[in-house]
């Protein structure tokens, strides 16, 4: 059975700051009614007491659609910012691929594991992930297996392409939710080929709307995304605080 994160909520009657247990951490979100900047490096220093009188840790703050103003607040709380990640979006479809793919199933965890581990090794969410993170996304509403695309050769796995659906968003848009080649089948090309088949099971579930995430500093990545015409279109920064 999957272990639900731990939640603490310190709140002074108005404003809230929720802290939700990660694998690295603590995870600050934010509940302030208004644009009051002074409010949330109060909220801010209110977590970090809490995580401080309890057994210390580390605190992470996410800010979506980051412009540098935006750094004010955490930066005066004691944060340090740490990770950019860029949305990136191309118009479907893509250009079409002849590499062969096929669905995930349950029997593949393993299989995909060891390749996922091997290809994000150096990744802080992506990175030594377990059986029991892998059933927690499959159980997600989002979740088919028929967009978690496998590809095989010389009788392995040597890749994947997981898609995700948004079906909330207007548009509705195809994610390429994570995207990985094993390490010794680099240098093949795969990867293009990988995303492009993603696209286009994306396309062939009647989305016109592709993006994804990719780290800003992933700079083979964003290569390979700016000549397939993705494009960015926003930024979602990570602020750090560890305390003792």
């Amino acid at each position: 059975m999957a272990t639900e994160p731990e939640r603490l909520e310190v709140s002074d009657g108005t404003d809230t700051v929720v802290l939700t247990s990660a694998r690295n951490g603590w995870l600050v979100e934010l509940r302030v009614e208004g644009d009051d900047d002074v409010r949330r490096q109060r909220l801010l220093e209110a977590a970090t007491q809490t995580v401080m009188l309890g057994e210390g840790g580390r605190l992470e703050l996410w800010i979506e659609d980051a412009t540098p103003a935006c750094d004010r607040v955490p930066l005066a709380a004691g944060f340090t910012h740490f990770r950019d990640l860029w949305r990136l979006e191309r118009p479907l479809p893509a250009p079409d691929t002849d590499l062969s793919t096929r669905a995930f199933s349950s029997a593949d965890a393993d299989a995909f594991l060891e390749v996922n581990n091997r290809a994000f090794h150096w990744h802080p969410d992506q990175s030594d992930l377990t059986h029991e993170e892998l059933a927690q996304k499959c159980a997600e509403p989002w979740f088919d297996p028929d967009g978690f695309r496998l590809f095989e050769l010389e009788g392995r796995l040597a890749g994947f392409c997981w898609t995700k659906v948004h079906a909330d968003e207007t548009p509705p848009a195809g994610e390429i939710y994570a995207i990985a080649v094993d390490p010794d089948f680099h240098g093949r090309g795969l990867g293009r080929e990988l995303l492009l088949d993603g696209l286009a099971w994306l396309a062939g579930q009647g989305l016109r709307h592709g993006m994804l995430y990719v780290e800003s500093d992933n700079r083979h990545a964003n290569r390979l995304y700016d000549e397939l015409g993705f494009r960015r279109s926003r930024i979602d920064r990570a602020f750090q605080r560890i305390v003792r």
